[in-house]
């Protein structure tokens, strides 16, 4: 019965498509809400193009408990779109000449000397190349150490004895360690808090009246709260204390406030040229991170191409994305309440709009899979995916969104299900070494040491680099 019901719902579904008469808006328009009608966005979003805002709106609610919709001026957690505004602030006090990018951690911090990272500079804490590892290597950082409130100095604490993941400057990894460091030395230097030189620096230089440093006593009008997103229903997402996210990700800001942070950087408000430019110069491969941006080709056709900034935040019920594009001076910014969403795919879609590249919005796979998983269960559910994944024409799928499928119910400790569902995302996309390590912790949760050794293992073959992987292989050995 539950397949007849499926295959009638399948000729029904029209697949959201764009003619080319459309003017932009109307496109831009209409990709959102087809995205917003599958369970794929809630939030507020903003195009921008030769420096001119072409679009921007909101959807769905801010707050589910009383029902208030979100507003193109609702405030929400920017998650690690923090870290742009974070290299910037920093940036700006090396123009004041109060800060060198050539100069060592425990230059400024003393606490540092004689620790692994003493030596690391500030540019390399910039550009995620300091070797500082990331909070993921404490195995219990969630929810133990995140609900936790902090002093400066008490977090520190918490990793200022980790072992360098490499020496300084030979590699990249991404770490908010490093960036909570920069918030440290900085407030060091200036003798203001982060919040303050945020505020004084940045956000009242542009009228970026909407933005703030968060912290969880604090009453922030207009400020949407996160949800999650999970087999057909919304939960309230997790707490996390923003005191360990200083500089990382405690940012609240509105889709128009970072507008109008995209239109500073343009136009050499913050930053001189040069600071500016080094900024936006890629870095170590494969991240090619600058400063606080990820600057890599953005393609929106199969022959072209143009070179984009852009990064990501994912914050407890919270995510966010925003990418520029130099050349045209456009930008894309999402600020969504509800995780997960495909932020990639989203966002390269109103680009390829932008660009009058056609634009065919499938259903996506895994927000069905979800449903069914609540409804009857994860092996019934697989059994449908394989149906369902053969008509292309109506449906997608995005190998991130089914990790985290997997890792959503690894999270709720029901660990048979997320095996089901690792096991087929290992067999889908056997050369992404996310979806190993994913499997490799379930297997790991459920006792299975050499099933969980082994796609640790695999997760190294096809990257070789990934910290947590060979940390859960060697702790796995101890």
């Amino acid at each position: 019965m539950l397949s007849k019901k499926i295959c009638l719902f399948l000729a029904l579904t029209l697949v959201v498509q764009f003619s080319v008469g459309q003017n932009k808006t109307g496109k831009l328009a209409a990709i959102m809400k087809a995205y917003h009608n599958y369970n794929m966005f809630d939030g507020a979003v903003l195009v921008a193009e030769n420096g001119t805002v072409i679009y921007k709106a909101a959807f769905g609610l801010a707050n589910r408990e009383w029902n208030i919709p979100n507003r193109t001026d609702t405030k929400f957690m920017l998650g690690s779109i923090s870290k742009p505004l974070t290299a910037t602030l920093t940036l700006i006090q090396v123009q004041k000449g109060l800060l060198n990018l050539d100069s060592s951690i425990d230059s400024y911090l003393p606490e540092f000397k004689n620790k692994p990272a003493a030596k690391a500079t500030v540019r390399q804490l910039l550009s995620h190349t300091s070797g500082l590892q990331n909070y993921d290597i404490i195995k219990d950082f969630f929810p133990r150490i995140s609900r936790q409130q902090f002093t400066r100095e008490d977090y520190l604490e918490v990793f200022i004895d980790s072992p360098l993941a490499f020496n300084p400057g030979s590699r990249f990894l991404y770490s908010s360690w490093g960036y909570f460091t920069l918030g440290c030395i900085m407030e060091r230097v200036t003798g203001k808090t982060y919040s303050e030189l945020m505020r004084d620096d940045i956000f009242k230089k542009v009228g970026m009246n909407n933005s703030g440093s968060y912290y969880h006593t604090q009453v922030v009008k207009n400020r949407a709260t996160g949800y999650d997103y999970q087999f057909g229903a919304f939960t309230s997402a997790d707490f996390r204390d923003q005191s360990n996210t200083m500089g990382t990700g405690d940012i609240y800001s509105t889709v128009e406030d970072m507008f109008k942070f995209h239109k500073a950087l343009s136009d050499n408000t913050f930053l001189n040229k040069e600071l500016t430019a080094l900024m936006f110069t890629p870095g170590m491969e494969p991240a090619k991170y600058g400063f606080g941006w990820f600057n890599k080709q953005f393609k929106y056709s199969n022959t072209d191409s143009a070179a984009s900034n852009f990064h990501l935040g994912m914050t407890d019920g919270f995510i966010s994305f925003i990418r520029r594009i130099p050349s045209s001076n456009s930008m894309v910014v999402i600020l969504c309440n509800s995780s997960p969403t495909d932020f990639f795919g989203i966002s390269n879609n109103l680009l390829k709009a932008l660009h009058n590249i056609p634009v065919n919005i499938k259903e996506p796979l895994h927000k069905k899979i979800e449903t069914l998983i609540g409804s009857i269960g994860a092996e019934k559910a697989i059994l449908e995916y394989k149906k369902i994944k053969t008509d292309t024409v109506h449906f997608y799928t995005d190998w991130i969104s089914m990790n985290f499928l997997a890792q959503q119910l690894y999270d709720l400790k029901r660990y048979d299900e997320a095996r089901v569902v690792a096991e087929l995302n290992t067999e889908e996309f056997p050369d992404r070494d996310l979806v190993m390590v994913t499997m490799g912790n379930i297997y790991s949760a459920l006792g299975k040491k050499q099933d969980a050794i082994l796609f640790y293992k695999k997760a190294l073959e096809i990257n070789p680099d990934y910290e947590e992987a060979k940390n859960k292989l060697k702790a796995l050995k101890e």
